[in-house]
């Protein structure tokens, strides 16, 4: 916190850092000056006509009246420049009160029209500058903090028009999500049983904030009307886009992919209107992009005919939809360079994720944005919807469970928490877990510090996985090679002079696991599989 200064001077002749009392020593050195060069010149001049008693008493009445002069010189230019300055402390006083927030504090009186009125006229000029700053600061501020409360209740409401409960059916596993890039948001889902058909729906507002928001409650609540009355995919799209493009003086567009699954047929039928392709993730495991008509955005022409299409759709078929948020997330490197999360990237992850539970597919994608971008402000909502028709996996034990960590040591505290939730859905003790994370955590540690190079953003991927009484967790980095099952077991029972630096870690690992297989993949990952029998 800054000091205010201390304006509390001394005004007499023994304090030298008085302004008046400096500039009086100044005027009585240049009067000295002054009288000594008249002294000199005078005897230059008069030396040899003048007597040296004359001389004496010139020298003696002169000096005791240059004396008297001066002093009275000094005195009255030291009472004189300190009336002049007086108001110059009044000022710095008067600012400093200023400063502390006392905008009406008293400005002192100028009756001579020189610079100090005009000094006076800018201090004056300057406490109603401040005071009409400050109140119009004030009413912006409160008009923020209204808005932002406004705000805050609106993303409450538009959270609260999703539905967060799921079904709980034997044939159908369906999780959504959806994250807003600001306090509202644009897009939407949605998903309606009736008599074993699902229809649902996710749809992307163009543009960003309250508007947006409005036209998604608008949307979802066409949906929510629609469905179930008009069987038909294409037909529920064709209300929508007429009660929208209708009334849509303000051109806003809406794209939207709407779907109809029968659960007892096993068939698909499905609109789109200028949407993203979904993934799909057929029975066999194979994850592609779903074929899909572009036809034009909700909102834009009236009685326009949406075509409508429709794929078999047997058990253990799965169906992600999202926005734009996703394959467009981005990350920004130092240097300006960009790059998005892509489609490919998007299939890659489904692929190995192919046999978990909706949940545990969407919540891995959103890590993997998150680690992805990196901290880069993202500028678009994300907004899924994963349904698998078959047998439901929620509950299934066997499904691994995915986590994915940046390269920060922060990360280790998430993984501990990560995996003390498979922990616990398996009933693994707390002893055992606490061994077993100590040697997940020494190898996580190793990849964070060691795998990328200082400054190099990166990525640590563990998934666990309980079956027959056996855990198996695979750590996978995309950092430099490295097989620890190659490095020289340690002697720790050597002396500690003796011992080669590193390798306990390796140690540690491979003394509370079973097994540890490491493999460098096609694709330049460092894959490391750990396993360990658990003990009832």
């Amino acid at each position: 916190m800054v000091e205010a200064p201390n304006f509390e001077y001394k005004y007499d002749l023994a304090y030298r850092k008085s302004f008046a009392a400096r500039l009086s020593f100044r005027i009585m050195g240049i009067a000295a000056a002054v009288f000594l060069v008249a002294v000199v010149l005078f005897f230059h001049f008069t030396g040899d006509s003048m007597t040296l008693p004359l001389t004496h008493q010139i020298v003696k009445y002169g000096t005791i009246v240059f004396i008297v002069g001066l002093t009275s010189l000094f005195v009255f230019c030291t009472w004189a420049i300190y009336q002049m300055s007086r108001p110059l402390q009044q000022f710095a006083e008067s600012a400093v009160s200023i400063a502390d927030g006392n905008l009406d504090t008293p400005l002192p009186q100028i009756h001579s029209e020189d610079e100090l009125l005009q000094l006076r006229n800018s201090f004056e000029y300057m406490q109603t500058s401040l005071k009409q700053h400050i109140n119009e600061l004030q009413a912006t501020t409160a008009s923020k903090e209204r808005l932002q409360s406004e705000l805050v209740i609106a993303h409450d409401i538009q959270m609260g028009m999703l539905t967060t409960v799921f079904p709980e059916r034997d044939d159908l596993d369906l999780f959504a999500s959806m994250t807003p890039a600001k306090e509202v948001g644009g897009d939407l889902y949605d998903f309606i049983i009736e008599d074993d058909e699902l229809f649902f729906i996710i749809g992307d507002v163009a543009g960003k904030g309250v508007p947006a928001s409005l036209y998604m409650a608008v949307t979802r609540t066409l949906f929510r009307n629609l469905a179930g009355n008009y069987q038909s995919a294409a037909n529920i799209m064709r209300e929508m886009n007429h009660a929208i493009a209708s009334a849509n003086e303000s051109l806003v567009f809406v794209t939207a992919f709407i779907g109809v699954l029968d659960l007892r047929t096993h068939h698909l039928t499905y609109c789109n209107a200028a949407h993203n392709a979904p993934a799909l993730i057929t029975a066999d495991g194979q994850c592609r992009l779903l074929e899909v008509e572009t036809n034009l955005p909700i909102g834009i022409q009236d009685h326009y005919r949406y075509e409508e299409q429709q794929v078999a759709f047997p058990e253990n078929t799965a169906l992600l939809l999202y926005t734009d948020g996703l394959t467009e997330a981005m990350y920004i490197s130092a240097d300006g360079s960009r790059k998005l999360f892509g489609e490919d990237r998007l299939l890659h992850d489904l692929e190995k994720n192919r046999q978990a539970s909706a949940i545990e597919v969407i919540d891995y994608l959103k890590q993997h944005v998150n680690v992805f971008a990196d901290g880069t402000v993202q500028g678009d909502d994300l907004t899924m919807l994963f349904l698998r028709h078959g047998a439901s996996r929620k509950n299934e034990s066997t499904a691994p469970r995915r986590i994915i960590m940046k390269n920060e040591m922060t990360e280790v505290s998430r993984m501990r928490g990560f995996f003390l939730s498979v922990c616990r859905e398996h009933d693994i003790d707390e002893d055992t877990f606490k061994t077993l994370n100590l040697a997940i955590e020494e190898w996580v540690a190793n990849v964070i510090n060691y795998a990328y190079p200082k400054g190099i953003r990166g990525h640590v991927e563990l998934t666990a996985k309980v079956a027959d009484d056996v855990l198996t967790l695979v750590i996978k980095d995309h950092g430099a090679p490295f097989d620890p099952t190659q490095q020289t077991d340690v002697d720790v029972d050597a002396a500690l002079d003796e011992r080669q630096i590193g390798g306990l870690g390796i140690h540690l690992v491979k003394a509370i696991m079973d097994t540890m297989h490491y493999e460098r993949s096609a694709d330049g990952y460092n894959v490391l599989t750990l396993t360990k029998e658990l003990k009832n």
